[in-house]
């Protein structure tokens, strides 16, 4: 998810999937049984660079790195293959939009699920980029005179809201489902604040301080709810910013996380700081322990959507409900780059130049 927190795809090399795209049967685990899936699946193919990052848009999927960028439609149909001049791209999506931004350039993207890719052009480089499910989106760049610049976009790239910050420094920025407020954390003291925005006022809204704690990701989960990730704990508050729950790391360390927007955040966690995660946890918008399973192989990426979840383990890919029972699981998965699950839960498997849907 997050490109402030995770380098989770990573690329093994080989071409183990040249043979996947052209897939006649593939071999899943349903409810505990095998079975087989003849029909054919959407292909995708392009140039297989190291530095490639995937980013599923809508159903579709979209292939960025430094050469530009690339675009298929759910069936595998190149949309588009453009040149964006950027170093080391950065993108975060919801829905059918996608942002796209490099830090050491001063326009970011939004790519559409359509193919449309919509300018938005910035008074200094972007920091971080974030979407909603409306085709909204939020940046957060350098400005001259100021510690940072928060710019609220409409679908078609209009500027309609900004927040200038003076003495705080930037850290994160996330858009209401709704599209009518503004959630900004920045540093504070020796720690940080979220503020909540209405687009319909200039002045902060309501907002949560945490005096000694840092958060790196603040992010809506759905209505007005908003998760607060730590190295240390996932912190939960309610529409008026007021925790509602919270759930410490304690004696684990963070490895990797997903969010999905139906309310639900799952996590990666381990017992070392530098070791393979242990365990997966799942928690509901209130810090709710949903479920909890332990693992013995190494996650390699987590995604999630819907009412779904994919976990790219070293040796396999598996997909889950928030219960964490597995619904489905793709073998021999060890030169996988990434897995993203979808919606409905089917996922886009990424090896090498190309990629095909895995239907559970």
């Amino acid at each position: 998810m997050r490109p402030v927190f995770k380098g989770v795809l990573r690329f093994l090399g080989g071409l183990f999937l040249l043979g996947l795209v052209a897939l006649a049967v593939v071999g899943i685990v349903q409810s505990g049984k095998t079975a087989e899936k003849t029909e054919a699946a959407a292909a995708f193919s392009f140039d297989p660079y190291s530095e490639n990052r995937f980013t599923a848009v809508g159903r579709g999927l979209l292939v960025s790195a430094d050469s530009g960028l690339t675009l298929f439609d759910e069936e595998g149909t190149l949309l588009f293959s453009k040149t964006v001049g950027y170093a080391d791209p950065l993108t975060f999506s919801r829905g059918k939009t996608a942002a796209v931004w490099s830090q050491e350039n001063s326009i970011a993207l939004m790519v559409k699920e359509t193919g449309e890719t919509v300018e938005v052009g910035l008074p200094g480089s972007v920091l971080t980029g974030r979407v909603n499910g409306q085709g909204w989106g939020v940046f957060l760049a350098r400005e001259g005179g100021s510690k940072g610049v928060a710019i609220v976009v409409k679908p078609d790239g209009e500027a309609v809201y900004r927040v200038r910050m003076g003495s705080s420094y930037p850290i994160d920025a996330d858009l209401s489902p709704d599209s009518g407020s503004l959630a900004l954390l920045t540093l504070q003291g020796e720690g940080c604040h979220l503020g909540v925005y209405s687009l319909n006022q200039e002045t902060e809204l309501r907002g949560w301080t945490g005096e000694e704690e840092i958060c790196f990701e603040a992010e809506y989960l759905g209505g007005n709810a908003l998760l607060l990730l730590s190295t240390e704990k996932a912190l939960f508050l309610d529409e008026k910013c007021q925790p509602v729950g919270e759930f410490a790391f304690e004696g684990e360390f963070l490895k990797d996380y997903a969010v999905s927007e139906e309310g639900f955040i799952v996590l990666a966690l381990g017992r070392h700081r530098n070791g393979s995660a242990a365990r997966l946890l799942t928690l509901d918008r209130d810090g709710r322990e949903l479920a909890s399973l332990d693992i013995q192989s190494e996650v390699e990426g987590l995604s999630a959507a819907g009412r779904w979840i994919s976990v790219l383990y070293q040796d396999r890919m598996a997909l889950y409900d928030p219960d964490l029972q597995e619904k489905g699981r793709l073998e021999n998965a060890s030169g996988v780059q990434a897995s993203l699950v979808r919606e409905d839960g089917s996922a886009i498997v990424v090896a090498g130049g190309s990629a095909t849907v895995f239907q559970p």
